[in-house]
């Protein structure tokens, strides 16, 4: 059990308090630590750091924030200093399963984390929902209510995973990858000498395109005939520093622990850390010698598999209304230009966005990328 006692600065008079109770056969007690500890007059705060037994690979470790917002609190307030608590860990940890719970009153997270999934869909206290459990994972928990413990006035909620693995839910990729060594680069050298250029140079001219693309097809063909060729799978929850010596140390351990031989495990256990830092240390360098041969897109592409970002294409799902307000808060330097100039600008004038009705009510943007030409006088 962690404690976060009711302190002064909360304005109460009576004690009180927030606790996390974790089962030790889900955590071992060594792998949790106290995160983030906050007591003020809008919200008390506790935050758990918990690296459990098993974990899907896409997650680092599990971070728990217990909250309570009294209902005399400024929700505002309280939100504002749950979000800052959430993006300071989010910053330290980017892979960590966050998971925010309590009594939350009046206030809500909808807008204030809106990349957050609210799972209490059942009644906690009377028939309000005023306890509710945020986390940010999609299809994660379905939560069904239980009858209250002891002489609370709020019922349990029993929440039960439903999440499915990345590794369950994606296929795995199969490609095909070149099997370089020296036998085959001396193949390669070979087919190469042996090669007539001239007939290949001499058909096509001075048309420098044309050379260029019959040189490469037929490069691309010798290393196609002469390096061998072996197909693998990709899982998706499979990280980029995972090489095939790891793979084949990741086996040797599940072996050791059905064993049940513990020098064994040990050994295998420092050697596996090992090669994982080595991997490591060979991925950051291989990121660094692209960043510095301004290869940015290769760069942009290897952090968006470390983070695991997906490009979404999609518009959130909103009102006209709310793309107006948009349109004209991004807007509203123009608008005070135009106000203030007396002099006859308007041919100078355009609006970068408009707003297209549609017959499903979606939102269609144009953008006005056409400027007019400016002429500046210049006095004297």
């Amino acid at each position: 059990m962690l404690r976060a006692d009711r302190t002064r600065e909360s304005g109460k008079r009576k004690g009180g308090g927030l606790a996390v109770f974790v089962n030790d056969r889900w955590c071992n007690p060594g792998h949790i630590t106290v995160k983030e500890q906050l007591c003020s007059r809008d919200i008390e705060l506790l935050a758990v750091s918990m690296r459990p037994y098993y974990l899907p690979r896409e997650f680092s470790h599990v971070i728990a924030i217990t909250a309570y917002v009294p209902p005399s609190a400024n929700a505002d307030a309280a939100c504002d200093s749950l979000h800052s608590v959430v993006s300071r860990l989010q910053t330290q940890s980017p892979r960590a399963l966050l998971i925010i719970s309590g009594d939350f009153n009046h206030a809500s997270l909808d807008s204030t984390l809106p990349t957050f999934t609210q799972y209490v869909t059942c009644p906690t206290r009377d028939n309000k929902t005023l306890d509710l459990l945020y986390a940010n994972a999609e299809e994660a928990y379905s939560s069904s209510p239980l009858p209250p413990l002891g002489r609370s006035d709020h019922n349990l909620v029993h929440l039960v995973p439903v999440y499915e693995p990345l590794v369950r839910r994606e296929p795995p990729a199969t490609r095909t990858v070149q099997r370089w060594s020296e036998e085959s680069e001396e193949a390669l050298k070979d087919c190469f000498e042996s090669t007539v250029w001239e007939v290949i140079c001499d058909d096509h001219g001075e048309d420098i395109d044309s050379l260029t693309t019959c040189i490469t097809d037929y490069i691309n063909f010798c290393v196609d005939n002469t390096v061998p060729t072996r197909t693998v799978r990709c899982f998706s929850n499979n990280k980029p520093w995972i090489t095939s010596e790891i793979k084949a140390v990741l086996k040797q351990k599940r072996r050791a622990f059905k064993s049940r031989d513990k020098e064994e495990l040990k050994r295998v256990q420092r050697e596996l850390r090992g090669l994982i830092r080595n991997g490591k240390d060979s991925y950051r360098q291989k990121m660094e010698n692209q960043l510095q041969q301004n290869n940015v897109g290769e760069v942009w592409r290897g952090l968006r598999t470390i983070s695991g970002h997906k490009h979404q294409n999609s518009l959130p799902g909103r009102d006209v209304r709310w793309a107006n307000e948009l349109n004209h808060f991004f807007n509203r330097f123009d608008s005070a230009m135009r106000q203030s100039d007396t002099s006859d600008t308007s041919h100078l004038l355009y609006s970068p966005c408009s707003l297209l009705p549609t017959p499903n009510n979606s939102i269609q943007y144009t953008l006005n990328t056409r400027l007019q030409p400016v002429s500046v006088n210049h006095p004297g």
